[in-house]
């Protein structure tokens, strides 16, 4: 039997994309951001039929082939500014960012030729926020695009429009790990108990005591070398007892969690707690 056959052909380039990373993640990708165009740039998409789309980490700008944009009254830069909110709250748990709210992280791009990260250094840094009076950790990205009228405004905007791709570096924080020991007994001996490795390569006995915020006393143990927090640990570490040679101890150590992370000022140090009942 014969059947039609419909080739579909899309109207729509994409202009730009603005993409956001973060090496917390095991993808790289920071997700679950909000995106919003400010009144004018929204006027201005829409008059020149230009789309704003969400991504998976980001957004893109797609333009509707339209012949007309070749004239020269569509000619010149675009000024484009762009909004942003990050829904996290344990985003300042995790980014290498000052450890405050009210936060505004302003980016935006030098040329508009080629790809380009749209902040100074490698990682987003100090100099790239503002203290702001709204709540939040908000941003603004701003976007000169069309200055040498390779979208709109002339004969070479009629060709295939070549995408620009910008980008965003979240860089993850450094902590050091705390485990806190709960005892079911009182007057536990921690002398007698350590924290190693799978393969018993070194083992940590300096238990110290602190008192948490609830009056509860627990016995603590810091592993001193910071780590970038992350969402997926490969080393695994125990919490084991002497062996006296008639009884085996050995508790799997669980990994930190976002939401256990602590600033100490008088340390100048993150804290990644992690609770264990024994």
């Amino acid at each position: 039997m014969l059947k039609n056959t419909y080739k579909y052909v899309s109207s729509f380039e994409k202009l730009l994309t603005v993409k956001f990373n973060h090496n917390f993640y095991k993808d790289n990708l920071l997700k679950g951001l909000a995106f919003f165009a400010d009144p004018e740039t929204n006027g201005l998409l829409a008059s020149l039929g230009i789309l704003l789309r969400p991504t998976e980490n980001g957004f893109t700008l797609v333009s509707k082939s339209d012949p007309k944009f070749e004239s020269i009254t569509y000619a010149g830069a675009l000024d484009l500014v762009f909004f942003f909110k990050i829904p996290n709250k344990y985003f300042l748990n995790i980014t290498d960012i000052p450890y405050t709210n009210n936060q505004k992280f302003i980016f935006k791009n030098k040329q508009d030729v080629s790809n380009e990260k749209l902040h100074s250094n490698f990682y987003v840094e100090p100099d790239d926020i503002k203290v702001t009076e709204d709540g939040g950790l908000l941003g603004q990205i701003s976007l000169t695009i069309n200055s040498k009228n390779q979208f709109y405004g002339s004969e070479a905007a009629a060709s295939v429009k070549k995408e620009l791709m910008y980008s965003i570096h979240f860089n993850a924080r450094q902590v050091v790990f705390r485990y806190n020991f709960i005892s079911s007994s009182q007057g536990t001996d921690f002398d007698s108990f350590y924290v190693t490795d799978e393969q018993n390569t070194f083992k940590l006995k300096n238990f110290k005591t602190r008192t948490l915020a609830n009056g509860q006393s627990v016995s603590y143990i810091l592993i001193e070398e910071k780590t970038l927090v992350s969402e997926s640990y490969s080393k695994k570490l125990y919490f084991k007892k002497e062996d006296d040679f008639l009884s085996y101890f050995s508790i799997f150590l669980p990994y930190p969690t976002t939401n256990n992370i602590s600033y100490d000022a008088k340390n100048d140090t993150f804290y990644s707690d992690v609770f264990v009942n024994i």
